[in-house]
């Protein structure tokens, strides 16, 4: 194999196959139907990693080394994605600047994610936190696109509403208050299509029933407040990060977020970029958040075309069509190297919709 060779510096994207992480809550049903495979029952493999270069944090229930790490195929042999981009760096990036210091990795972690149960109420650390007590060098802010629900009062948790102070969260963590905890939030309706901003510290839950894409720094930290869900207890060292209760408590943001605050601030509201007579393209996150990453989406029913240059995941939502000469069809998960410079859809089916996640930008 020479992963400097032809097959892989094409004006082709590659295909990405599922990178399933286990995860301490059931789910994956929906997920699992999205990627046209057969089976549709809920476990503990409820998200897809694409294009990963993070490994999944898991303990005890880790499936492997390299779980959470992205595999691709190059000249017929399978290798990690890590090591790709390790050994083929502009490649990989194209014009764009890698993060500093990331030899092979991507800056950002996309998931497909579906939960059957409502999550843990958590929170993320940000950058300064991890540096100071785990040298690395990015947090956990993320951001939600809603691709479907399984019942019509689908819901999240986003910030306090009714914020406590610091001393009376750490009581009822501490003493596992479930209702006194939930009694912080209110319910969040969402639906296909939403997408919400999460800062790090911003205590949240996703609920039951909800299929979507996650965007977030490329980390797996997570405070987790609740120590059981979907029947699986949480061992110590997987509620706090390896930390104590005490450790934590200040990453959280005690603000109050009153349901207007949080669809001023947090909610993304598609902005136009382009629209012609066969397609629309849209900017889903604001331009204030790219500095941790970028999500545009595509529609029409006709040819599109659009700058390559830096990398990209494509995420087929619906319709079918040819890209660069690869056929790619609803379900399916793409890699667009920076290498590529630009990218043509063509053959197209009558409605067409996918989404386009990247890196930040530096």
């Amino acid at each position: 194999m020479n992963p400097s060779g032809r097959s892989i510096l094409t004006n082709e994207p590659i295909q990405l196959s599922p990178t399933y992480a286990w995860r301490g809550y059931l789910g994956g049903a929906e997920l699992r139907t999205f990627r046209n495979e057969p089976g549709t029952t809920d476990d503990h493999f409820p998200e897809d990693w694409l294009a990963s270069t993070v490994r999944a944090r898991n303990g005890e229930n880790q499936q492997s080394a390299d779980e959470g790490l992205s595999k691709v195929m190059v000249d017929g042999e399978a290798m990690l994605l890590t090591d790709l981009i390790a050994m083929n760096p502009q490649w990989f990036w194209g014009k764009q600047t890698p993060p500093v210091g990331a030899l092979g990795q991507t800056g950002v972690l996309i998931k497909l994610l579906d939960s059957s149960v409502r999550l843990h109420l958590q929170a993320h650390p940000d950058k300064k936190f991890v540096a100071e007590h785990f040298g690395g060098n990015a947090g956990k802010t993320e951001c939600w696109y809603i691709l479907a629900v399984r019942e019509n009062d689908a819901f999240v948790y986003l910030g306090f509403q009714h914020a406590p102070t610091q001393n009376e969260w750490a009581r009822m963590v501490r003493e596992q208050d479930l209702d006194g905890m939930r009694a912080c939030f209110e319910k969040i309706p969402v639906k296909p299509g939403d997408c919400l901003m999460v800062p790090a510290g911003v205590p949240h839950a996703i609920g039951e029933g909800v299929f979507m894409i996650e965007l977030q720094e490329p980390t797996d930290w997570v405070v987790r407040c609740e120590f059981s869900a979907g029947g699986h207890v949480l061992p110590h060292d997987a509620r706090f990060m390896g930390l104590e209760l005490e450790d934590v408590l200040p990453l959280f943001d005690y603000k109050e977020y009153a349901l207007d605050t949080v669809y001023k601030e947090l909610l993304q509201l598609p902005d136009v970029l382009r629209k012609s007579a066969s397609f629309v393209e849209e900017r889903i996150i604001d331009l204030k958040h790219q500095s941790f990453f970028r999500l545009r989406r595509l529609y029409g029913t006709g040819p599109a075309e659009w700058q390559g240059g830096e990398p990209m995941v494509l995420i087929a939502l619906k319709g079918s069509g040819q890209l660069n000469g690869a056929a790619v069809s609803a379900g399916e998960t793409w890699l667009l190297p920076g290498a590529v410079s630009e990218w043509k859809w063509t053959d197209v089916s009558r409605h067409w919709n996918f989404l386009l996640a990247q890196p930040p930008v530096q």
